[in-house]
């Protein structure tokens, strides 16, 4: 399955599999519930950011929850917030908040 995000390059097509795809979007799901100062972030800018997530989770050999909430944290943190979680110094609160979507996700 191949999607392209807005406003990304030719090169970077998200390509996973229909099993990662529903990853993808049920996260997306439960992202947009848990994090309302996502609210003003396209579908497909929230999704690229997740599908980016879960590709650097899938090239680490140490995937538990809390590692995957890390991953989340900052990819969200540096490339769609520009840090704003980092100087709000909510590192913690937000990566908990990660881990407690990943938990429901995958149990």
């Amino acid at each position: 399955m191949a999607h392209t995000a807005a406003g990304a390059t030719a090169t970077s097509k998200m390509q996973m599999s229909p099993e990662r795809a529903q990853e993808v979007i049920q996260m997306a799901k439960r992202v947009r519930h848990s994090f309302p100062e996502l609210k003003t972030f396209s579908d497909e800018r929230l999704l690229y950011a997740i599908w980016r997530s879960f590709k650097r989770i899938d090239q680490t050999s140490d995937s538990d929850y809390h590692t995957m909430a890390k991953v989340f944290f900052q990819e969200f943190d540096r490339h769609l917030l520009h840090y704003e979680f980092s100087r709000a110094g909510e590192d913690d609160a937000v990566r908990q908040r990660f881990f407690a979507i990943i938990t429901d996700l995958f149990q």
